[in-house]
């Protein structure tokens, strides 16, 4: 049976494919969803799902990220974008950079 989502018509057998694609970078949700600020505390991302389907590897992720921020905090001085364009996975799902120039300062 066809029906109509968001006004758009699918017709029956249609494959379609639901993805959470704005999750941490809903305007309407996150300030400035697009910049990364360490110190962001506009309620809990979906990064790491949550209930039963909550990753059992979050922790082990949180506690890397924090070493390496830590370990950069104490050894820079400078952290600097270059003003290289940033490069992106060209996905649909596990988005994500692929390189991002940073320049390193003492």
């Amino acid at each position: 049976m066809d029906l109509s989502i968001g006004g758009r018509r699918i017709e029956a057998g249609s494959t379609v494919l639901a993805l959470l694609g704005a999750a941490n970078r809903d305007p309407n949700r996150f300030g400035d969803p697009e910049r990364f600020d360490v110190g962001r505390d506009e309620g809990p991302p979906m990064s790491f799902g949550s209930g039963i389907h909550f990753c059992l590897g979050a922790a082990l992720a949180r506690l890397e990220g924090q070493i390496v921020l830590d370990r950069l905090l104490d050894r820079f001085r400078t952290m600097e974008l270059t003003g290289a364009p940033a490069v992106y996975r060209d996905r649909l799902t596990l988005r994500g950079l692929v390189d991002l120039k940073i320049h390193f300062g003492r």
